[in-house]
């Protein structure tokens, strides 16, 4: 495989293309490797002001009163892209959806209590809890390997 890298100013985020004549193991590697390392920005909004967030550093993703709002440890900001939207952008960044209104950071979990009867308690490494729905419990175990 070639490597190249070219400074254009014009770029203020980086742009990886790959040509190839056909889709390869190798390929599918280092798409996969780039998209997982890559820090994906997120807009936020807190109050007037418009942040950027670390997806990294945000716990979960819920919607509340049909808005749509980002936890991090220390503050709740609102998004304004779909819950939909967010799975699929941070899917690669270990998000999941536990319910049809919530998605969480696997990485920021600290334990799942599996005591309750039919679903599952998240316990998050900022000590907040929420529940998956019962229609996702099957799609967490699966994704934990239980």
């Amino acid at each position: 495989m070639d490597f190249e890298i070219k400074i254009d100013e014009n770029f203020k985020l980086p742009k990886a293309v790959v040509y190839t004549d056909k889709l390869t193991e190798e390929v599918l590697r280092l798409k996969s490797f780039v998209l997982e390392n890559s820090d994906n920005i997120l807009l936020a909004y807190l109050g007037e002001k418009i942040k950027i967030l670390n997806p990294g550093k945000i716990y979960r993703i819920y919607t509340e009163d049909s808005k749509v709002f980002a936890e991090s440890i220390d503050e709740k900001f609102q998004i304004k892209k779909r819950i939909y939207q967010l799975e699929e952008d941070l899917k690669l960044k270990k998000f999941v959806r536990i319910s049809n209104s919530e998605l969480i950071n696997l990485n920021l979990v600290d334990s799942f209590d599996l005591s309750y009867s039919g679903t599952i308690s998240v316990i998050m490494k900022n000590n907040s809890r929420t529940f998956v729905s019962r229609r996702y419990v099957k799609k967490i175990k699966e994704t934990l390997g239980i």
